[in-house]
Formats: structure tokens, sequence, C-alpha cells
């Protein structure tokens, strides 16, 4: 087996482990804001490694430009998603839950 084609799926194995810890992450979170943050980051870097591989695995091809140009344009659309979304949901009036702790009982462990 060849060297390149050996990263190129390491690579694609780690983004595609990247993905199913930020589903993980998702799933675990519970305010919608902090899930907004985690699902652009994992995003972008999970397909960011996946894509990586596949070019890797392609070696230099009008197929490897073009998925560098499928990268560029979910890298520059991704964090404008989230965003928009998190931007109109502040806008229509979601807020984060505030849990506030009575006095005396914040030394309570």
């Amino acid at each position: 087996m060849n060297l390149i084609v050996l990263a190129g799926q390491t690579v694609i194995l780690l983004g595609l482990m990247i993905t199913g810890f930020g589903v993980y992450a998702v799933l675990r979170l519970d305010g919608f804001y902090a899930r907004i943050v985690v699902t652009s980051k994992v995003e972008a870097m999970g397909f960011f490694t996946v894509i990586l591989g596949a070019v890797l695995l392609t070696g230099f091809s009008v197929v490897s430009i073009k998925l560098v140009l499928i990268l560029l344009f979910e890298l520059l659309t991704v964090s404008v998603g989230a965003h928009a979304i998190a931007r109109s949901a502040w806008v229509s009036g979601y807020r984060i839950r505030v849990v506030t702790v009575p006095k005396g009982e914040e030394s309570r462990g």
C-alpha cells in the first residue's frame, strides 16, 4: 500500500472521528447557542479533514481542484450560516435561561 493512500485514509478516519465526537457533544449540550457553536466548528473541522483526505487519495487532478473549491465554499458559508441562525434566534427573542440560586445556597456542594 502506498504511503499517500495510507495518509489519505488516516486523515479521512480522523475527520469521521471529529464528526462523531461533535455529534456526541451536540447531544450532551443543553443550550441552543452552545449547540450552534459546536455544530459549526465540528462541521468545519470534520469536513475539512475528510476533504483533505480525499484530495490526498485523488492526487493532483481536476477532481482535487473541484474538492478544494467545494472545501473553500463550505468553509466560507458554514460560519455565516451559524451566525445567521443564532442572530435570528436572538432577534426573535430567544434567550438563555438563567438559573438563579437563592442567597446562602451558593456554598453547598
